[in-house]
């Protein structure tokens, strides 16, 4: 062929379509440098290659023009636009837009799309979601986790998440989103090393979505593992519980600023990111970008605002102006115990005291641990009290030489669990003792069997009883109500139901508890909700992951539990968005014991505090590390008056509400308002992204116009069902197979269980657009429309812009159709993307007309290129006007942290040379400073080469994906 090149040249080298770049000689060798579609640059020897001249779809018109329209397959209008289509399909996720909205299953709120939005804006998506219990930060997580995903950001996943929220998170990425997570744990583990060999990271692996726990992960076999190891996304719940506290880092708080270290995304989720001393909070804050705040640096509103997405349930409006969350009233009823249950009351306690000191004099905290769960049950019902006696009796009388499970140890450790996992640790925990040779334990034997026997002459408590008559009188009174009834303990919930199984309404009774599986639970949700139930009776196995504020709005806590945090979550379970009468909580417990003196003082101080800052959240963030089981404990051993435990908790709390008090006053955690204009901001960044991948409507016939292209068949079986015959090159199995039902529309699958929903990310739609892609022949790369609203002959040209940035991350990518008319070579972006829109009239062209165009091809496309490389340019500029602000408002802050790093650096460094003028040897001081000193340099530096890579904005050459022969009727 002839070997004389210009640069610009379309060729096909070795059968892959390329662009000329130059050429040059070596010696006597020939060679060509050449951009390789999908392939990159590379310079090849001609004499060792076979180069072709490239022929597109255009070329091998020339000699069809008498026999081209709208319907022959060379310019198959109904290909052209499967193409274009699919074309959109594929780039949608970088046009810059919320994808998220069309790929989930979840009512949204505006408010989280809000939320959604601002992270998705960032340079990097790294964020502190602070969130109010119940306002759904799961829920954004899953939408921001789309996002990423729509833009192949997510390959690598992992959640990091309290062992008993575990299930919670799987089911509903599953459920909402549909992103299936793997549970890492030893079994796992186990598998893994033996599948890839005992020297791999199996944490490094391409495509791993993985929820596992804080506890498990922190294991110390897997730090070196973690150093390791890159994350796509990373997501840590309840992040509050791996903060930094103290002078020396727990294995947790390490493990996660690991993690945090060697991940791009970042969500860190707490709704009580503060617990009123500040330490942890500024570790929080050092996860999502270490280099933000330096260890002498104060903390600013503005570089918290840079990091933290705050709203709390007061600060939420609609469009009025109201509150959407309605007030709640939380009230107290005490109940006086009887001569009977005081009696048991103070003889359970006095046993439990015993114990507890000897198992602390023996160092046997497990023992202790077990009586600090006596004491909360004795406060619970005679029910939970008498079966904790009797199994612990049985324990004794019978011991198990077992040692303890798992789960049992974890548990001790501070572990969350799940409810049923709790219950059986707590059950293994009942039976430990301290009593040491046969006439101890024949004592301590004794002793229970005479406190089982008290606990059985009392079959109905006080409490129980007027807990009955508030349920009686409210469905009296009231019998639409609904009523959700809370206790900590499986024990006093089977005796409360055995106490209510004679009651009118004992038939309405509904029940959650650890036992209870998860689609079963969902079915109790449900009739719950839409059922005729008016009681549902649950364990805290119901205080999360259920919503219930559309049927109901009062709770009964038939006892408090010692986690202040509990209480809120159940609380969250009717007290969130939707509901729509005011909240009303009754906590029942008994008067005159120092538990609910305690309790009462709690209750009391979150109160005040809240309605000084207006968030319960940050209340019970002050609360989160303050053991209350240890204080009241103090109180039973040491038999102090409740009044001076009182006094010691008070204390502790006033401190902390100082300190919680001033970040208010330096508007440092304060929630941001989310009010009318709000909306109207984020409801415009909805109603533009709705079309980006296209509406319900263009979804549904692509894919149909696609299924029957590959002799397919999609049929219609009811509202919004459908039913389809999928072709072999679609399926996994490569035989065909019948689809559905399934539906196009997403609030159709919200309210209706069991029905596949078609999202524009389903397997089965990417399928088809990469086979409508992949086909040969120039399938519609050319086609031809007869259109009404064209004046004047002329192609339609579609171009695929992108950006990118220096570290290779796609900034933009999108489609832009040019139409350039015949007559005046005039270019217009609006009138293509018309072209592509509209459906073509099927008639014969004008041959002449036809063949004018073709001839006239290379100045119709000279014009579309000036046209396009302008509007390439326009796009850059406002990308790198966005990448620059963003780039060096981190480059500023960078500056500051590496000047008070430098300083608070050297200040040692001049301390210890101060001192070794005196004598004292201070070189391996002053060399350890000055390292810390290099390391700083080389972290800083490593940090603003990556940023200025950030900051460009590389504009890939445009590419011709298809062409239109735009013709007028």
């Amino acid at each position: 062929m002839n070997r004389e090149f210009e640069p610009g040249d379309r060729i096909r080298l070795n059968g892959d379509p390329a662009e000329v770049i130059r050429t040059y000689e070596v010696g006597n060798l020939p060679y060509l440098r050449v951009y390789v579609k999908g392939g990159g640059a590379k310079t090849v020897c001609l004499d060792h290659v076979s180069v072709e001249p490239s022929s597109d779809a255009l070329d091998t018109l020339e000699n069809r023009v008498a026999e081209l329209h709208p319907r022959h397959e060379a310019v198959s209008s109904e290909w052209f636009d499967l193409r274009t289509e699919a074309l959109q399909l594929k780039m949608a996720h970088e046009q810059g837009q919320l994808l998220s909205i069309s790929n989930s299953l979840v009512r949204l709120e505006p408010y989280q799309l809000a939320c959604v939005n601002q992270v998705m804006q960032k340079l990097r998506q790294r964020a502190l979601i602070a969130d109010d219990v119940g306002l759904g930060k799961t829920i954004e997580a899953g939408l921001i986790l789309k996002e990423l995903e729509a833009r192949n950001r997510a390959n690598s996943v992992l959640f990091l998440v309290p062992a008993h929220l575990q299930k919670k998170w799987i089911r509903d990425m599953e459920r909402f989103f549909d992103i299936d997570l793997t549970v890492a744990d030893r079994q796992w583990v186990d598998a893994e090393r033996r599948r890839l060999g005992e020297e791999a990271n199996i944490w490094d692996q391409e495509g791993l979505r993985l929820v596992t726990s804080m506890a498990f992960l922190r294991q110390d076999e897997f730090q070196s593992e973690i150093e390791n190891a890159f994350w796509d996304v990373a997501v840590i719940d309840e992040a509050h519980k791996a903060s930094k506290r103290g002078e020396s880092p727990s294995k947790t708080s390490l493990m996660a600023e690991r993690v945090a270290n060697h991940c791009e995304s970042l969500l860190l989720l707490s709704a009580t990111p503060h617990d009123g001393k500040g330490e942890a909070f500024r570790s929080l804050v050092s996860y999502i970008d270490p280099f933000l705040v330096a260890e002498d640096q104060d903390l600013t509103r503005e570089t918290v605002n840079r990091v933290m997405i705050r709203r709390g349930k007061e600060t939420i409006y609609d469009d009025n102006g109201e509150r959407i969350f309605p007030e709640r009233d939380v009230q107290t009823a005490t109940v006086s115990m009887s001569p009977a249950e005081e009696q048991l009351y103070e003889r359970v306690t006095e046993y439990v005291r015993e114990v507890y000191n000897r198992s602390d004099q023996l160092n046997e905290p497990a023992v202790g641990f077990a009586m600090a769960l006596m004491q909360k049950r004795l406060v619970s019902s005679v029910g939970a009290i008498r079966e904790t006696l009797r199994r612990r009796l049985h324990g004794l009388l019978e011991p198990d030489e077992r040692s303890l499970s798992t789960d049992a140890t974890a548990y001790l450790e501070g572990e969350d669990l799940e409810d049923s996992d709790r219950e059986q640790a707590e059950q293994e925990l009942e039976r430990l003792t301290v009593a040491q040779g046969d006439e101890a334990l024949q004592k301590e034997i004794d002793t229970l069997q005479e406190l089982v026997a008290m606990a059985e002459d009392l079959p109905v408590d006080t409490k129980a009883r007027k807990v009955k008559r508030y349920i009686e009188q409210l469905f009296e009174e009231h019998p639409d109500e609904k009523l959700i009834l809370f206790t900590e303990y499986r024990d006093t919930l089977d005796y409360l139901l055995d106490l209510f199984a004679d009651e009118p309404w004992a038939d309405e009774i509904l029940t959650i508890h650890g036992d209870v599986s998860k689609d079963d639970r969902a079915q109790i949700e449900d009739e719950f909700n839409y059922g005729t139930s008016r009681l549902l009776m649950a364990t805290d196995a119901a205080s999360e992951g259920i919503d219930l504020q559309h049927s109901c709005h009062i709770m009964v806590n038939y006892e408090l539990p010692w986690n202040p945090n509990r209480l809120e979550q159940r609380i969250g379970r009717i007290h969130r968005y939707g509901q729509d009468k005011e909240v009303k909580v009754w906590n029942f417990q008994f008067d005159g014991t120092r538990e609910s003196e305690i309790f009462e003082l709690l209750q009391d101080k979150v109160e005040e505090i809240r309605s000084k800052v207006g968030a319960t959240a940050d209340v019970l963030g002050m609360l989160d590390d303050v053991n209350i089981d240890s204080l009241l404990m103090k109180s039973v051993q040491n038999q102090k008056p409740a009044s001076a435990t009182k006094e010691e908790l008070e204390e502790l709390m006033e401190e902390r509400e100082q300190t919680l008090l001033e970040w208010y006053e330096r508007s440092l955690i304060d929630c941001s308002t989310f009010d009318a204009q709000s909306r109207q901001e984020i409801q415009s960044i909805v109603d533009d992204s709705e079309d980006v991948f296209g509406s319900e409507q263009e979804i549904r016939e692509f894919f149909t116009r696609a299924i029957e292209a590959f002799e397919g068949s999609v049929e219609k079986r009811g509202n919004q069902l459908y039913e389809a015959e999928v072709p072999p090159e679609v399926t996994d199995s490569g035989q065909p197979e019948t689809l559905g039902p399934f539906t196009f529309s997403r609030d159709f699958a919200i309210d209706h269980d069991g029905i596949e929903y078609l999202s524009p990310d389903a397997d089965v739609l990417q399928a088809l657009r990469d086979l409508v892609l992949q086909q040969e022949q120039h399938a519609g790369k050319t086609g031809m429309k007869l259109l009404p609203f064209v004046d004047q002959p002329g192609i339609t040209f579609v171009y695929k812009v992108a950006f990118e940035d220096a570290t290779g991350k796609t900034i933009r990518e999108q489609l832009i159709p040019v139409y350039v008319d015949l007559a005046g070579l005039d270019a217009q972006r609006s009138l293509g993307q018309r072209v592509l829109d509209a459906e073509t009239i099927h008639a014969r062209p004008d041959e002449s007309t036809v063949s004018r165009l073709l001839k006239q091809r290379d100045e119709l496309e000279d014009a579309a290129e000036r046209y396009i490389s302008s509007m390439v340019a326009d796009i850059r500029e406002d990308l790198l006007e966005t990448r620059q602000q963003d780039v060096q408002q981190e480059l500023s802050d960078l500056e500051a942290y590496e000047q008070a790093e430098r300083d608070r650096i050297q200040s040692f460094i001049d301390s210890y040379e101060q001192k070794a003028t005196t004598g004292s040897d201070m070189r391996i001081a002053i060399r350890n400073q000055k390292q810390r000193l290099e390391q700083l340099e080389t972290r800083i530096a490593s940090r603003k080469t990556e940023l200025r890579k950030r900051e460009q904005v590389i504009s890939l050459a445009p590419d011709i994906e298809a062409y239109c022969l735009t013709l007028p009727v």
